[in-house]
């Protein structure tokens, strides 16, 4: 399987970074391909463009797009790792999908309305930490607003099915190194439990 594990925060060395890492260990110690994609790193633009729009004039994807378009073609598992950032991804995730997983890539527009999948068959799996504990996330709905909002509405619109998302909460600066072994720990093992050959 190939796996693109999509990395989505500022920061050169931070908590987020290290689950994206730890993926892509976690599944290339299976016999996988990983390769991780760091928007910030690579100067993503994640601002959609006139041109770009589908619609009567067939919204054409940019050069930067049409190359990630080309790397992601064979993708079978999209691994998204963020924070939670106001109850959603980043601004730079959220332009990532606007741009690449739109009309031609994750979607056909159906004439009068609707989207044909073109996606089906893959698998989106995420991971994501707040700085709130996962508690207060629920009972705030901060949960299911990024459940609903992000996973289902990409899942939904692009035909790949859900595998999990897994939050960590409660991640600051102070953040014990026990909880961040358990946190390595926890990816490997999801993992490790999705994709070990039979």
């Amino acid at each position: 399987m190939k796996h693109a594990v999509i990395l989505a925060h500022p920061r050169g060395r931070s908590f987020v970074r290290l689950l994206a890492e730890t993926y892509a260990a976690a599944a290339q110690a299976l016999g996988h391909k990983a390769e991780l994609i760091d928007l910030y790193a690579e100067g993503f633009d994640p601002r959609l463009q006139a041109e770009e729009i589908p619609g009567a004039d067939a919204g054409q994807p940019g050069p930067d797009v049409a190359a990630l378009r080309e790397r992601l073609a064979d993708v079978d598992v999209f691994a998204f790792c963020y924070p939670i950032w106001f109850g959603g991804p980043p601004a730079i995730l959220k332009g990532f999908v606007d741009r690449v997983f739109t009309a031609g890539f994750g979607y056909e527009s159906i004439k009068g309305g609707g989207l044909h999948p073109l996606l089906e068959g893959r698998k989106l799996i995420s991971f994501t930490a707040s700085g709130s504990e996962n508690q207060w996330l629920v009972e705030s709905g901060g949960w299911d607003a990024v459940r609903v909002a992000f996973d289902r509405r990409l899942a939904g619109a692009t035909g790949m099915t859900v595998l999990e998302h897994v939050n960590f909460g409660g991640v600051d600066a102070d953040l014990d190194p026990a909880r961040v072994q358990e946190a390595v720990d926890g990816v490997r093992k999801v993992v490790t439990d999705l994709f070990q050959p039979e």
